[in-house]
């Protein structure tokens, strides 16, 4: 059985938490509309027949403008330190702009496999998704892409796999 530690990162109201919840299969996070909902590490356990990964949902990746967005960054800075994967969650809805390159950066820089979700897909039309998952393409090299709904507990196909290397044992 392989099982690994996995960072959710993203900015704030990508969907982190309600994916982490649909991938647990419980509520183990709270959601909500209102940013900053998740201000410390919450985990969740995935389980599959030869698989088990331990999910850090992390707070949204943002610039610190005040003394809890500070502690909350360095929250996420210091859970990259110790996972084997990450799963960076970006919203399909919203424009993959800098925010996201900024985060992209820091999550290939750390040298694990990335996974990309495009999160809420869900009422978008096929042609948006896949200008999305273009744009997402180009972040970085990236194990796998997939567009999914969290909400909807469903995952559009799969991009093909490329650039990283295998998921931890």
């Amino acid at each position: 059985m392989k099982s690994g530690f996995v960072a959710v990162a993203g900015r704030p109201n990508v969907g982190k938490s309600t994916l982490v919840n649909a991938l647990s299969g419980g509520k183990v996070a709270i959601v909500s509309d209102k940013p900053q909902t998740t201000r410390q590490r919450i985990f969740g356990i995935a389980n599959g027949d030869d698989y088990q990964l331990v999910l850090a949902d992390l707070p949204g990746f943002q610039r610190p403008r005040d003394p809890l967005t500070e502690r909350m960054q360095r929250t996420v800075d210091r859970s990259f330190e110790e996972v084997d994967a990450v799963l960076f969650v970006l919203s399909a809805r919203e424009r993959i702009g800098a925010g996201d390159r900024f985060i992209a950066q820091r999550v290939f820089s750390l040298g694990v496999p990335v996974v990309i979700a495009l999160n809420k897909v869900d009422r978008l039309k096929p042609g948006h998704i896949a200008g999305q998952m273009q744009t997402a393409s180009q972040l970085g090299e990236f194990h796998a892409l997939h567009p999914v709904s969290a909400v909807k507990s469903r995952a559009a196909p799969a991009s093909p796999r490329r650039g990283a290397t295998s998921a931890a044992s």
